[in-house]
């Protein structure tokens, strides 16, 4: 062999054996999943139904096991303060917060309460305060999500219609309650 073609196998080998120097066999830790979700609350005026807030989508799914980011856009200006003095208290997050308009909160003052995102079978509760007239306010928490299944959620503000505000969006399904289906961790 000349010199040219035994230098070239020679490199070629080096390359070869040095490409496999970075490969790991054992398998990569599995780090949680964290999913992204918004959900925007509109005023019964902006869907044409006075007196009916509404989530939207109020039916979502994520895997078990992962955490959700959950961002809660909301435009009710309304306030709904709360007949269950508990419901203004952030509870079932990591860390036990939520961020306002990016301000870390513990809890939200009952008389600006406009809605709740509660899901009473994992504990969680997150108060959404009003929205500055004309504006938006946006809640964000990070949530654990349980085993796989079916969870209700509900706002627990009165904010619908009847004289004790819990008529109307907040016994129908797609308004003020709906469901959360937490598929198998794949």
């Amino acid at each position: 062999m000349t010199p040219r073609p035994i230098m070239i196998a020679m490199t070629t080998a080096m390359a070869l054996g040095l490409a496999g120097c970075g490969l790991n066999t054992a398998s990569p830790s599995k780090a949680p999943t964290v999913i992204a979700r918004t959900m925007v609350i509109y005023t019964g005026q902006e869907i044409h139904k006075p007196g009916w807030p509404q989530y939207r989508p109020a039916f979502w799914s994520a895997p078990a096991g992962s955490t959700v980011q959950l961002t809660i856009i909301s435009h009710d200006s309304g306030t709904a303060p709360l007949t269950m003095l508990q419901d203004d208290k952030v509870r079932g997050t990591i860390g036990d917060t939520e961020m306002i308009d990016g301000k870390a909160e513990r809890s939200v003052n009952n008389q600006n309460i406009a809605h709740t995102f509660t899901i009473p079978a994992i504990g969680l509760n997150l108060p959404i305060p009003a929205a500055p007239a004309g504006h938006t306010v946006t809640v964000t928490a990070k949530i654990r999500m349980p085993q796989a299944g079916r969870y209700g959620w509900q706002c627990m503000a009165p904010c619908g219609t009847s004289p004790m505000g819990m008529g109307g969006p907040m016994v129908t399904p797609g308004y003020m309650q709906g469901t959360i289906t937490v598929t198998p961790a794949s």
